[in-house]
């Protein structure tokens, strides 16, 4: 029920237009009022972002280099076969991009923000990820034995590295862009984007390691077969759901400003656990065989998809309300405050407005939809200058 005061000063909503935001930084009685979306609440933060920004660039830059290093040679003997799993996993790559970015409810993440996420996937998690495995595998086979090694070394090895490994970018994406990465569902899609790249690499690199095992016949059936299995039987439930859900530990952490209570900070620390849980059960040897693989996959998929709903109803039930209870200040309709959390919602309201005012129409309800965001953001400490 709407308590909107009769007879408002400012324009009736009949007409769908979205009245601009108030000037003033005064917000309700007793309620700190986070800064307009063009302000810069951590202006002298710059140099760190700055810092985090190189580091993020030198360590894909170095990642890339490992990887050319040890893909090299396979490329350069089966280059039709790897331009063929090249372009196999382009499509893959691009359909999932697509979706994961879709599946953020209210609006899609940053397109530049997005694209480095699955950049920090492709080369630095990955570089980083062989030399550690390599050195971890090898400590096992010492430890344990050959047999030991190759059957429990990736389980054992894996988890802690590859998902450690991937969440740091994570970590670093939100240093560099705290508007980018606000809160859980952002951590959740973001972390998702960063294990698609690692997904898309690792598959590339099975393709060309299969290859030579089957003495190089028949390159193109080997490439589809290996494909096949690794994106049609495992990759529901592979590197980008695991990562999801470990980014969702580190959207909990930006949530709090990086400064969660206990209890907030056991919750990501399971989320994390989590991930590397259902990684190494993934790896292990239990459950062997196409039917315990398929079973393996479909647990880690149930997983982040518990993960997602949990996070996505939290985060559209606190932007709606922000919406409706901003929208009531500036006399909307509750409804019409309430539909700016939906794409096809805001879409609907732009049909009611005459052309030449959508562009300007648009802007506001951009601007409403990034302050409600921000509320959306349960623990965020406000900003004070």
């Amino acid at each position: 029920m709407s308590h909107a005061r009769p007879g408002p000063e400012i324009p009736s909503r009949k007409d769908a237009h979205v009245p601009p935001p108030r000037d003033s930084g005064q917000g309700r009685e007793g309620v700190e009022r986070l800064p307009a979306p063009h302000e810069d609440p951590s202006r002298h933060r710059r140099l760190p972002r700055l810092v985090t920004s190189v580091v993020f660039g030198l360590l894909c830059l170095a990642g890339f280099a490992i990887m050319v290093n040890g893909l090299l040679g396979a490329v350069l003997v089966f280059f039709g076969e790897s331009v063929l799993s090249a372009l196999v996993l382009a499509v893959v790559g691009v359909i999932g991009f697509w979706l994961l970015r879709r599946i953020r409810p209210v609006r899609p993440p940053s397109t530049t923000f997005s694209l480095l996420a699955l950049l920090w996937g492709m080369t630095a998690a990955v570089g980083l990820a062989l030399i550690a495995n390599g050195n971890l595998m090898t400590i096992w086979n010492t430890l344990g034995g050959l047999p030991f090694g190759e059957a429990w070394g990736a389980a054992l090895s894996a988890p802690v590295n590859e998902e450690l490994i991937k969440v740091a970018g994570v970590v670093l994406i939100a240093v560099m862009a705290p508007r980018v990465l606000r809160g859980p569902m952002d951590g959740f899609v973001i972390g998702a984007l960063v294990g698609l790249g690692f997904q898309l690499v690792e598959d590339f690199t099975y393709t060309m390691n299969v290859i030579p095992m089957v003495g190089g016949l028949d390159g193109p059936a080997t490439v589809f077969q290996t494909l096949l299995l690794r994106v049609g039987l495992t990759g529901l439930g592979s590197h980008w759901a695991m990562s999801a859900v470990a980014g969702t530990a580190v959207g909990l952490m930006v949530a709090a400003s990086w400064r969660p209570g206990r209890r907030h900070g056991t919750r990501a620390a399971l989320l994390l656990l989590a991930a590397m849980g259902v990684h190494w059960f993934f790896d292990s040897p239990i459950l062997g065989g196409v039917t315990g693989t398929v079973l393996k996959s479909l647990l880690v998929f149930l997983v982040a998809v518990i993960v997602y709903f949990v996070v996505r109803h939290t985060y559209r039930s606190r932007v709606r309300r922000a919406l409706a209870e901003e929208g009531e200040e500036l006399g909307m309709r509750r409804s019409a405050a309430m539909a700016l959390a939906d794409r096809r919602g805001r879409g609907r309201e732009l049909r009611h407005v005459a052309n030449p005012e959508r562009p300007a129409v648009a802007r506001r309800q951009e601007r409403l939809v990034d302050f409600a965001e921000d509320r959306a953001s349960e623990y965020r400490v406000p900003f004070r200058e």
